[in-house]
C-alpha cells in the first residue's frame, strides 16, 4: 500500500466554501448516516471523527447518542456556529479542530478512533491522489477493526452532470460563483477500487434524489480497518 504526502484538501474549493454563509446550516442529520449508525456502528458509542464537520448537523446526532465526537474542518469560523447550535440544542459542544488548508497529515495519533465518517468530502478533493492521501491518513488514525463510512458523487450528480470533464472522473463545477475541480466516480466499482487498498469493504450502496432542479447522487461504502 502506497503512502501519499499530498495536501489533504483542494485549496481552491476550501476558499470558495469559506466564502459561503456559515449560518446557512442544515438542521437535520443525513438520513443515510442515521440508519448506518444503527446498522453498521450498531449504536455502540466510541471515539468518532466527523471529517468536515461543517455546521454539525451530523455531529449533534452522534453527540446526542453518547459518542465521543471530534469534528475537524478548514473553516475556523465554524467554532462560533457550532457553539451556538450546541446551546440551542442543549447538547455538548463538539470537540472542534481546525485543519490547515495545506496539511498533509491529520492532527491525531495513530489508532485513535473507533469510527470515522466523511460525507460530501471526497469529490471536493478534485484529484484521485488527494483522495488516496486522505484515505491513507484515515487508515493511520483508525483503530484496528475500526469502522469507516464514506461517500462520493457519481457522474449524474450536481458536481458532474452537464459539467465540463477535463480528464477521467474530473469535472469543473461552480462553487459560490467560481470554478473548482470535482472528482466523481462513474460506477460503484471505481469507488471500491479507491477504497480497497486501505480498508475491507463490508457493504456498498448509493443515495439519490432530485427536487427543484437539484440533483444529488452519491455512492456509499461501509468498511473496516482490518487489512
Amino acid at each position: 500500500m502506497k503512502t501519499f504526502k499530498k495536501s489533504l484538501t483542494q485549496l481552491k474549493a476550501v476558499k470558495q466554501y469559506q466564502k459561503g454563509n456559515p449560518d446557512d446550516n442544515k438542521h437535520y442529520p443525513s438520513l443515510e448516516l442515521v440508519r448506518l449508525e444503527k446498522i453498521f456502528f450498531k449504536s455502540k458509542p466510541g471515539k468518532i471523527l466527523d471529517y468536515a464537520i461543517g455546521g454539525g448537523c451530523n455531529a449533534f446526532h452522534f453527540i446526542k447518542n453518547k459518542y465521543d465526537l471530534i469534528g475537524i474542518d478548514t473553516n475556523p469560523l465554524l467554532r462560533k456556529l457550532l457553539n451556538s447550535v450546541a446551546k440551542d440544542k442543549k447538547l455538548k459542544m463538539p470537540n472542534f479542530k481546525v485543519l490547515k488548508a495545506n496539511s498533509t497529515k491529520l492532527p491525531f495519533k495513530d489508532n485513535y478512533f473507533d469510527y470515522i465518517y466523511a460525507f460530501s468530502v471526497l469529490s471536493l478533493l478534485g484529484d484521485k491522489s488527494k483522495i488516496s492521501s486522505l484515505l491513507s491518513e484515515f487508515k493511520r488514525i483508525l483503530k484496528k477493526n475500526g469502522k469507516i463510512i464514506l461517500d462520493i458523487n457519481d457522474h449524474n450528480s450536481e458536481f458532474s452532470s452537464n459539467k465540463k470533464q477535463i480528464k477521467k472522473n474530473v469535472f469543473v463545477s461552480r462553487v459560490n460563483g467560481n470554478d473548482v475541480r470535482t472528482y466523481c466516480c462513474k460506477n460503484i466499482s471505481e469507488f471500491e477500487n479507491l477504497i480497497k487498498p486501505y480498508f475491507k469493504i463490508k457493504d456498498k450502496g448509493f443515495s439519490s434524489f432530485k427536487v427543484f432542479k437539484r440533483q444529488i447522487k452519491e455512492f456509499i461504502i461501509c468498511a473496516e480497518n482490518i487489512l
